[in-house]
């Protein structure tokens, strides 16, 4: 994929950082990296010979890029943004957009003004199999929605910046509010805080909808093993999208059936069926090309400000119940 004309800086080369520094140095996208490390590895600048490091964000303004990917702490991410608007540089930021809704709005406008790009981090948003999910529910092939849940339960990685909602909550959010299409019209949510009495280990979200549907989201980094799922069940069949399972499971759609017999409901269990996906692409070097597509030729990409602001509406929601409960304990 060829950059064309512009410029595209990263900051930030922590874990996720260096994800996003790979995809865009193989799409031939990545001209210079910025971090505030003054040891920046060896090996790193070995791996990408022709790119230029920076330790400073006005370096890296001044080496005159057109577009900055962010890949910093959560709590970074609204000072950044505006700065590099305020440079008249095109933002990708990963999740969150930033830690309040009114900042959020702020940069948004901030954004349009200017005529820049901003886009977020929501990656599964991007993910084929995802994608594939959408496309069977939005065709009716589980019928009118009942409910969706998800789980995003690890051991660690542990903060102390932010609490599990913050961490994990985004991606779920993002692809719930993507499947029914509507923002939620209430919201509750609980957490237990057994390391740090001011940071939520767990949390559990729920999401009410007019349409009826409700869904919930459970997060955890104090969890015994990991699982990634998300689980839709419709009137007429009900799929799962459980990301760590092998590439043919990640994706079933299940028609179970429940009838009646003496006034008493009686489960037809079925097996899971594969729902097929494209399983040659990376979410993230999708998400990579969506951002530079969109600077390029102005193709809008499935996460711009303005669905980041709806995600960051039900986190900040979310956190203020949160609050609300850990103030009466």
């Amino acid at each position: 994929m060829s950059k064309g004309k512009i410029v595209i800086g990263l900051v930030g080369i922590g874990y996720w950082g260096k994800n996003i520094a790979r995809n865009l140095y193989n799409l031939g996208c990545l001209d210079a990296i910025c971090d505030n490390n003054d040891s920046i590895p060896i090996d790193l600048k070995n791996t990408y010979p022709d790119v230029n490091f920076f330790n400073n964000i006005s370096d890296l303004v001044n080496y005159k890029i057109d577009a900055v990917f962010i890949a910093t702490p959560a709590e970074t991410h609204g000072e950044l943004v505006k700065y590099f608007l305020d440079n008249n540089i095109h933002v990708f930021v990963e999740k969150p957009l930033c830690l309040n809704v009114k900042e959020g709005n702020d940069l948004k406008k901030l954004a349009e003004r200017k005529s820049l790009k901003l886009m977020v981090g929501h990656l599964l948003l991007y993910h084929p199999a995802f994608l594939s999910l959408k496309k069977v529910i939005e065709t009716g092939g589980l019928g009118k929605l009942r409910y969706i849940y998800s789980n995003r339960l690890s051991l660690g990685k542990l903060r102390k910046e932010e609490n599990a909602l913050w961490s994990f909550a985004p991606h779920d959010i993002s692809m719930i509010l993507s499947l029914i299409g509507e923002e939620p019209i209430k919201i509750e949510a609980s957490g237990g805080y057994f390391l740090n009495k001011d940071i939520a280990d767990t949390t559990m979200t729920f999401m009410h909808f007019s349409t009826g549907v409700k869904a919930h989201v459970f997060v955890s980094w104090l969890h015994p093993i990991k699982d990634q799922r998300l689980v839709v069940v419709g009137e007429n069949a009900m799929a799962t999208f459980i990301d760590i399972e092998q590439k043919e499971k990640k994706l079933l759609v299940y028609n179970h059936k429940v009838n009646w017999q003496d006034d008493l409901p009686v489960i037809d269990k079925a097996e899971g069926i594969p729902i097929p996906y494209d399983m040659k692409k990376e979410p993230l070097n999708e998400e990579c090309k969506s951002f530079i597509n969109w600077v390029l030729e102005d193709i809008k990409p499935l996460s711009d400000a303005t669905e980041g602001l709806r995600v960051l509406k039900v986190l900040e929601s979310a956190e203020k119940e949160l609050n609300k409960k850990k103030n009466v304990r």
